[in-house]
């Protein structure tokens, strides 16, 4: 059962658009916390807990106590919260992976072929309705070949050469030549388990690879992304030991790359600057060190996917897609040992520990049914402000508000009030709520300035 929860976990985030919806990563997160509270219960009650590995479990432990102060030091804590906890739990399938045994794991691995199966039977459907570049299930090309790195790897050692062929074929569709590269290092650096065949084929690909980057070198593909990765450097020069927050790099890159509106980009298409600028150097250090010392002892058909990616990482932004990340996590935590160990949980101790993970998951799922619950209130307000019903849009967002704040949800109700009529002083106090949930946004300022001047408030 729980080999098939890990399993379906990531499956899920692949196949509904990478879990990038709140919806999906709602539903995704409570299916999480609902199973492991039912299986850690079981596991109280039998008295006997499966353990991970003690290091394991304090790193992927640290990384998430310092991306939780990072979001709770941000500025911009409506977006921060939820990207946080995108990542805890993508850290929360190491210790769960390391816990499975060799069956378990080959039943999660299972899931994630299937999974891929999907992607790519899917690809080719659209392509034959006429898309030249398919996405499949994801966002777009780009996400796709990041996870297409990651499950050709799955594929290849189940020896399902059928859906490594579609996969590869996917991948030349997605003209991603990040992704080519990242794939043609990864055949390099495993030349001798790889085979001379392989070796050959990575030169060859991270040749054209390389060729057709220098091509682009004066593009707005190349040149924009050298201003994101700037523009992240200053950010982690401005906050180097908590970042700005997880996920907070969309909305301060307009304070970072002032009257450059062509610049707008929900990532720095950088892993390692990313994470550094929303989330401090340590956390970023800390990140890579784990994965090298998980890495580096397993076999190279295990690291080959996550160093793939990792390379691609460099200069794209699959890895920061929920559901992609999830996939990473998971096959790096397949690269590591089994853990065997077992912790036996004293009489006295089982019933409380049950109530204290179930009164835990309970909290935690409040929490995101809240702003799932205020997500959706908030498009239905936007759709009623389309159609005219101003009544009916204040009112769900201010339900909304009262549900999980955000400051988009401030900011239309400062527009519903001037659109009303003599809601000035309302809409002042609106936009001020607005500006002080999220500062980066210099629109809601200039609105509050110009509704100032105008009204002498």
């Amino acid at each position: 059962m729980f080999a098939g929860l890990v399993g379906t976990v990531v499956a899920s985030g692949l196949l509904l658009r990478g879990a990038w919806d709140v919806w999906a990563q709602s539903l995704i997160l409570f299916g999480l916390l609902f199973f492991c509270a039912v299986w850690l219960c079981l596991h109280f009650s039998a008295g006997l807990l499966p353990c991970p590995d003690t290091r394991l479990l304090a790193w992927a432990a640290a990384l998430a106590v310092m991306s939780a102060w990072s979001a709770w030091m941000s500025r911009v804590p409506a977006y921060a919260w939820p990207a946080w906890a995108a990542t805890a739990a993508g850290l929360a399938l190491f210790p769960l992976i390391a816990v499975l045994d060799s069956e378990g794991r080959a039943r999660a691995e299972r899931f994630l072929r299937a999974a891929g199966w999907v992607l790519v039977l899917l690809a080719f459907y659209q392509r034959l309705r006429g898309e030249a570049r398919p996405p499949a299930a994801l966002l777009n090309q780009n996400v796709f070949a990041g996870a297409i790195l990651l499950l050709l790897p799955i594929a290849s050692r189940a020896g399902d050469w059928a859906l490594a062929g579609g996969l590869l074929i996917c991948l030349w569709w997605t003209r991603s030549v990040g992704a080519w590269l990242g794939l043609s290092a990864a055949l390099i650096l495993r030349r001798r388990a790889a085979g001379a065949v392989a070796f050959r084929f990575g030169a060859v690909a991270g040749f054209v690879g390389l060729v057709v980057a220098y091509a682009k070198l004066q593009s707005p593909e190349i040149l924009h992304r050298v201003e994101w990765w700037k523009a992240a450097w200053r950010m982690a020069a401005d906050a180097p030991w908590l970042g700005l927050g997880p996920g907070a790099y969309a909305y301060a890159l307009p304070a970072y790359a002032p009257g450059r509106p062509e610049l707008s980009s929900l990532f720095a298409h950088q892993h390692i600057l990313e994470l550094a600028a929303e989330r401090g150097w340590p956390y970023a250090l800390l990140w890579l060190a784990g994965l090298a010392a998980l890495l580096r002892p397993a076999s190279a058909a295990r690291r080959f996917g996550p160093v793939a990616a990792l390379i691609h990482g460099l200069v794209d932004y699959a890895l920061s897609v929920p559901g992609v990340f999830w996939l990473f996590c998971a096959s790096t935590a397949l690269a590591a040992p089994e853990s065997g160990r077992f912790v036996n949980v004293p009489l006295r101790w089982r019933a409380a520990l049950c109530a204290a993970v179930l009164a835990a998951a309970g909290v935690a799922g409040v929490r995101v049914r809240r702003g799932w619950s205020a997500d959706r209130l908030r498009a239905q307000a936007v759709e009623s402000i389309r159609s005219g019903r101003l009544a009916e849009a204040a009112d769900k967002l201010a339900a909304a508000d009262r549900s999980s704040p955000h400051p988009e949800t401030a900011r239309l109700r400062a527009e519903i009030a001037l659109a009303r009529g003599g809601g000035e002083a309302e809409a002042a106090a609106h936009l001020e709520r607005a500006i002080a949930l999220d500062p980066y946004r210099a629109s809601n300022r200039v609105l509050l300035e110009a509704l100032r001047k105008t009204h002498g408030r």
